[in-house]
């Protein structure tokens, strides 16, 4: 063997050694910054928790002297009573509450460590694997997410400082370079607040109780979290995570973003490039490209300073003294060409001047834009020709802000499309004084006014989006009511039919006396109707209440053969005491009732003898009322006429076409327009029965104005009667318009 090494495999061998060696080295040194991440999370966690905990327990404490503060208070029994409730469950479960509160921040802690930083989701959101994996579900209540809300902004508000220093040094820990934001924060406003309410789940109380609680959250307890903050940020700082780190503001959303996370106009912090916009700039590149090269100097361009005194005089030309709603003199294609008039009536455009391409090319876009808006039939025709009006002040702000078209999250042009999605549903009917026509006008005004300034698009969304939450707040309280009534309704009706059904099938061709048969369609009615809508609860009640029916035909039957004994009669009779006083039956009636029932079928049975004959139905009648009986009868027309209303109308045929998907999909939430030939009424899906599957819609103040079946609403369709209405941002429709327009010119222009 050779003893000697090449120069080359000493070389190889040196480098495998240092790769081995180099692995090993990046191994520890995950390892070591592993360990220091969770060692720094979990002093974090217990130093917080330590530091709010008393504050909390007193916190809970302090609820039953609020409560009984709130009972003497009261203005009803009711309420009063609603409040001593609430004083023996907080009490009763104040170290549970703690408790909770403690293991909800432990769960957003575990999934920090693990880099997931979504704490919360909403319960329409989940799936399966969102069930497996976010123990914290946000309550579906709305006034507790505004209340909520209202906590985290405050704190925001509040602890700006604090907070920022603890994103940057949470965004060291994790190695995420400032990614960590309040949202992130597993101490932040969104995370502690969130848990807290998520606690009050151990809570047996109302919502308006805890309610009241998260709002005593706010007042009481914002303050400790101050404390809190430091202390950990002074960990961090001994620690030597970022220890000089300064207070910087940055361009944020301001903490009015936590006001609604179901709307994300102002979540983005990134923009959103409009794909229909990059088609239209192709195009409108490729036509540059192939028209004829003119030779123009700068003199020869119309300035912008020209055009926007031109664009201020036709503004106020067509505006003054005109009502907003009120249609303009020219459409939003001949602004163009008034433009031109007006810039040569300026002495600002010659015969040998011309538009820049590129303001010419904005030009057409907002005129091709509005144009699309008045012709939009999702939105009110009213709407419209407020939002119209905006035309003039967005030209100019395309003209300066290169991003209007281009990124979909430009705030003047997020506040259009939010304006126009929360108009949908409008109609003077249901605008009571005009409250909401007034502050979309409003806005528009302000524009109009203000736009040569700088505009807080951002703060205008926010304050609309506050003010349009607040009325669909009411309204969803209606609509709340609506559908609990009409489903309420929906029970009653199938309980009744399904008691006629039973009562139907017993007394079916059997001979009984005019007195079994009362008491069965009338009093034992009510019984079986009320065990029905028990029936989640208590089923086996209900299987004997029916059975009862049986039982009790069979004993009055004179033709059965199997005669009942005394004890036998007297225990049936005590069961139809016991029924009959479910539905409150006056108990003098009770006892008569009672006793002329024994007395019947002791002489029916052989137990006593009959003192006159007793009255039989012939078993051919039995089931024939008297409009009489139906009236003093919850069941009785329902005996022979069964109600079909939950079931849709026999002569609609089921047809798999578009029409039937689109009815068969809608969402809760989507608006249609109803009637669409004859009174156009807008009006949303709020509700589908789980019973019938029908459909019900409510106008924009939550109340009901039709239910349907989806074959209904698709046969509708069909025959152009009703129609969907596009919920998609309008400036969206409206780029994927114009680009596809473009794009069909562009194919006939090739074509020729």
């Amino acid at each position: 063997m050779n003893a000697w090494i090449t120069v080359g495999e000493m070389k190889k061998k040196m480098a495998h050694v240092s790769k081995e060696h180099g692995v090993e080295i990046n191994q520890m040194t995950k390892q070591k910054n592993q360990s220091a991440f969770t060692k720094h999370l979990h002093e974090t966690h217990r130093i917080f928790v330590q530091s709010l905990n008393p504050n909390l327990k007193n916190f809970f404490e302090g609820l039953n002297d609020f409560f009984f503060d709130m009972a003497e208070q009261a203005e009803s029994n009711a309420l009063q009573n609603q409040y001593f409730a609430a004083i023996g469950d907080t009490r009763k479960n104040k170290d549970e509450l703690t408790r909770q509160f403690a293991t909800n921040v432990n769960v957003i802690f575990q999934k920090f460590k693990s880099k997931d930083f979504v704490y919360f989701i909403e319960n329409d959101e989940q799936t399966e694997q969102t069930k497996k994996n976010l123990t914290l579900i946000k309550e579906d209540d709305l006034d507790q997410k505004l209340a909520i809300n209202n906590v985290i902004a405050k704190i925001s508000q509040y602890y700006h400082e604090e907070l920022y220093m603890l994103n940057e040094r949470y965004s060291e820990l994790v190695g995420m370079g400032g990614e960590i934001d309040n949202h992130a924060n597993p101490i932040g406003p969104d995370a502690i607040v969130n848990a807290f309410a998520l606690s009050l789940k151990v809570l047996k109380s109302e919502n308006n109780i805890k309610l009241m609680i998260i709002k005593l959250f706010e007042k009481n307890m914002v303050e400790s979290l101050g404390p809190a903050y430091r202390m950990v940020n002074k960990y961090f700082k001994k620690s030597g995570i970022l220890p000089e780190i300064k207070f910087e503001v940055k361009q944020q959303p301001s903490a009015g973003h936590a006001m609604n996370n179901s709307i994300n106009y102002l979540a983005h912090a990134l923009s959103e490039e409009d794909e229909n916009y990059k088609k239209i700039a192709s195009i409108l590149e490729h036509d540059r490209e192939q028209a004829p090269q003119q030779s123009y100097s700068a003199e020869n361009i119309v300035q912008f300073s020209q055009l926007t005194d031109a664009l201020d005089q036709i503004k106020v030309e067509l505006l003054t003294d005109q009502e907003l709603e009120s249609q303009q003199s020219i459409s939003p294609l001949e602004l163009k060409d008034e433009l031109i008039k007006k810039l040569k009536s300026l002495k600002a455009m010659s015969k040998n001047q011309q538009l820049n391409a590129a303001d010419e090319n904005i030009i057409d876009l907002v005129g091709e834009m509005f144009q699309f808006l008045v012709e939009d039939r999702n939105l009110p025709e009213t709407i419209q020709l407020v939002l119209s009006k905006l035309q003039l002040p967005y030209l100019q702000i395309a003209l300066k802000d290169e991003t209007f078209f281009s990124d979909k999250h430009n705030n003047a042009r997020q506040l259009l499309n939010i304006m126009a999605e929360s108009s949908i549903g409008w109609s003077p009917e249901t605008d009571d004084n005009q409250v909401f026509l007034n502050k979309v006008k409003e806005i528009v005004n302000f524009i109009l006014k203000n736009h040569e300034k700088s505009i807080n698009y951002e703060k205008l969304i926010e304050r609309f989006i506050r003010f349009d939450q607040k009325l669909k707040k009411r309204a969803s309280i209606a609509e709340r009511r609506t559908s609990e009534t009409v489903s309420g309704r929906e029970r009653l009706s199938v309980a009744k039919n399904r008691t006629a059904e039973v009562l139907k099938k017993h007394l079916k061709d059997q001979k009984v006396p005019k007195l079994v048969r009362e008491i069965l369609l009338k009093p034992w009615a009510n019984v079986l109707i009320l065990s029905e809508l028990r029936k989640d609860d208590s089923p086996d009640l209900l299987f004997k209440h029916q059975d009862f029916v049986r039982k009790l035909v069979n004993a009055a039957n004179p033709d059965n053969p199997n005669k009942r004994s005394d004890a036998a009669i007297k225990e049936l009779c005590d069961e139809m005491v016991e029924g009959l006083k479910l539905v409150a039956y006056d108990i003098k009636d009770l006892r008569e009732k009672s006793q002329e029932m024994q007395t019947c079928l002791e002489e029916i049975n052989g137990v006593r003898e009959p003192e006159k004959p007793l009255d039989f139905i012939d078993p051919k009648e039995i089931l024939k009322l008297s409009k009489e009986f139906n009236r003093d009868s919850s069941v009785g027309e329902l005996i022979e006429n069964p109600d079909l209303s939950m079931e849709p109308p026999p002569g609609l045929k089921l047809v798999e076409d578009d029409a039937q998907e689109s009815a068969s999909s809608l969402k809760l939430g989507e608006w249609i327009e109803i009637n669409s030939k004859k009174k156009p009424q807008r009006v949303k899906l709020s509700w589908i029965s789980p019973i019938s599957g029908k459909m019900l819609f409510v106008d924009a103040k939550g109340a009901k104005v039709i239910d349907l079946f989806p074959i209904e609403l698709a046969d509708q369709l069909r025959k152009n009667q009703s129609r969907l209405l596009q919920q998609v941002p309008i400036m969206d429709r409206a780029m994927s318009s114009i680009a596809e327009k473009m794009k069909q010119r562009k194919a006939a222009a090739a074509g020729k």
